[in-house]
């Protein structure tokens, strides 16, 4: 005994199973050209500091997580945040606070650019020994915004004219 399908059922089925098809080759096309239009050079390229800057927007919000470089373990401390975006365009940096102290090229404030790193001391303004980082995502005449986990508010933007900040500044750091 053989089962006959009607003729209309089979069209209307393989109908059915060339728009599924069609849907996800566009939606595969769609997630390569947003993948594209996001700024990642290689290790062989100059860093494009507005792509790196716009990455570390990226986490915005994202939780402070104690000893954590990866978002996806739930979040990010300070420099596990600097860590992952750097990391992110196969930039070498230090994995802790202290450790950016001797790192990279010590810049004057007003000659801070986007993409500097920002060096702070831990949360006592009297031990002048690092523990905390950002990363500089703009200068203006009067300040420096700059971006970094912070304990209580997770990823978030500063400045560094704000008292916390400004009495606990200890250099910046150029790694780019």
């Amino acid at each position: 005994m053989s089962v006959r399908i009607p003729p209309l059922f089979a069209l209307v089925f393989f109908s059915f199973f060339i728009v599924l098809l069609s849907a996800c080759s566009a939606s595969k096309k769609a997630t390569q050209t947003t993948n594209i239009s996001k700024p990642k050079p290689s290790s062989s390229t100059k860093t494009n500091v507005d792509g790196l800057v716009w990455f570390a927007k990226k986490q915005l919000n994202t939780p402070y997580k104690y000893a954590s470089a990866d978002p996806k373990n739930g979040g990010l401390d300070c420099s596990g945040f600097l860590f992952y975006v750097f990391t992110h365009f196969d930039i070498k940096v230090p994995r802790t606070s202290y450790d950016f102290s001797a790192y990279g090229t010590t810049v004057q404030k007003s000659n801070a650019q986007k993409g500097d790193v920002i060096v702070f001391t831990g949360s006592d303004a009297n031990v002048k020994k690092a523990g905390h980082v950002g990363i500089i995502t703009e200068t203006t005449k009067d300040d420096v915004l700059f971006i970094h986990a912070s304990t209580t508010k997770g990823v978030i933007i500063n400045k560094l004219s704000e008292p916390y900040y400004a009495k606990r500044f200890i250099k910046i750091v150029r790694i780019l």
